[in-house]
């Protein structure tokens, strides 16, 4: 059954006319155009649809917002909907794409106020408007594409987290672009900006800062060396902006590192090692291992070092001095082994 699909209320300004003479009648409507207020109209809708065919609802809705709806052949189902309070037309076109979304179709923006109703699933590959930061034009069930450049974290590793959170319909789509590290997303505008918010939040966790660090005993330029070597690896396959940087202040025999808060903390407990043993004459070699761990080793070579070291002092009757020659250290994230010795 087809109950009366749209009640279109247009609410008027009541205005009280003016006696006036024949002959004053041009000169008084002149007037009022250039100095009396224009009272706009203002359209509200209300629906009220029982078990009525889709296409119908569709053809009814393209009527009273003027706008022409093109549907293709596999169109079909059945709508209900009764509207207790009046709404406005971005009111009552938000409600046309909530009733689309329920049946599992999308809308689809083209040229000349035209739309296009489509599958949920086809909707991702079709020309959808690109919105920007802080766009209002779009909102709740219409269809759009926005890029989100990200700074501090991985789009690679992020991209697949937002991908579980695309709604089973299958009508959104998260793309990361690797050189750029952007974020592509298309599906409902609600969704992406969902989608946008977790990003932001996400990419204000890893904020990167600099941090420099004074050293006492060892040289900034080896020092920097050293962590450089350790850090080349490890980095390889991650995008620009998310590489740890270590720079060598020699004028104030400082390490400056940028990174995120975890990075800099382990930099900065290796830094503060290596420097607690390194002398400023010290040669240090890094040493990565495929076989063995690191930590395992540390001790072992500690106790060569220190037998060496020991018939060395005796040899030239420096016994007893205390001079820490050879210093070693393990790297468990890259398993290698820091070895600094004269």
């Amino acid at each position: 059954m087809f109950w009366r699909d749209i009640t279109l209320s247009v609410w008027r300004k009541k205005t009280t006319g003016l006696k006036t003479k024949k002959r004053l009648l041009p000169l008084v409507l002149a007037a009022a155009l250039c100095s009396s207020p224009v009272w706009a109209e203002e359209a509200t809708f209300t629906a009220n649809f029982k078990d009525t065919d889709l296409k119908s609802f569709i053809e009814t809705v393209g009527a009273n917002l003027n706008k022409t709806i093109i549907m293709g052949p596999g169109v079909q189902g059945k709508v209900s909907i009764r509207t207790m309070t009046p709404l406005n037309e971005r009111q009552y076109y938000q409600l046309f794409l909530n009733l689309l979304e329920a049946q599992g179709y999308a809308v689809v923006p083209m040229e000349n106020d035209v739309l296009k109703v489509v599958k949920s699933s086809a909707a991702k590959v079709e020309p959808l408007p690109l919105v920007g930061e802080g766009s209002d034009n779009y909102a709740g069930d219409e269809m759009v594409t926005k890029v989100v450049p990200v700074r501090n974290v991985s789009v690679r590793e992020l991209a697949p987290i937002l991908r579980q959170m695309i709604d089973s319909a299958g009508s959104g789509n998260v793309v990361n672009y690797d050189p750029s590290n952007v974020i592509m997303l298309t599906g409902r505008a609600s969704v992406v900006e969902r989608l946008t918010e977790v990003i932001q939040r996400v990419d204000h966790a890893g904020n990167r800062t600099e941090e420099v660090i004074p050293l006492d005993n060892a040289s900034a330029s080896e020092i920097a060396r050293v962590l450089e070597s350790l850090t080349k690896n490890s980095g390889e396959n991650q995008p620009a902006t998310l590489k740890s940087q270590i720079v060598a202040d020699e004028r104030t025999n400082s390490v400056i590192v940028s990174g995120d808060p975890a990075t800099r903390d382990k930099m900065r407990r290796l830094i503060r090692r290596l420097d607690s043993e390194m002398e400023r004459s010290g040669n240090s070699q890094v040493f990565y291992l495929k076989y063995s761990k690191a930590e395992d080793l540390v001790d072992v070579l500690k106790q060569v070092s220190g037998t060496l070291t020991a018939a060395k002092e005796e040899a030239e009757g420096t016994v007893g001095s205390g001079r820490e020659i050879v210093s070693i250290a393990a790297s468990k994230h890259s398993n290698a082994l820091i070895v600094t010795a004269p």
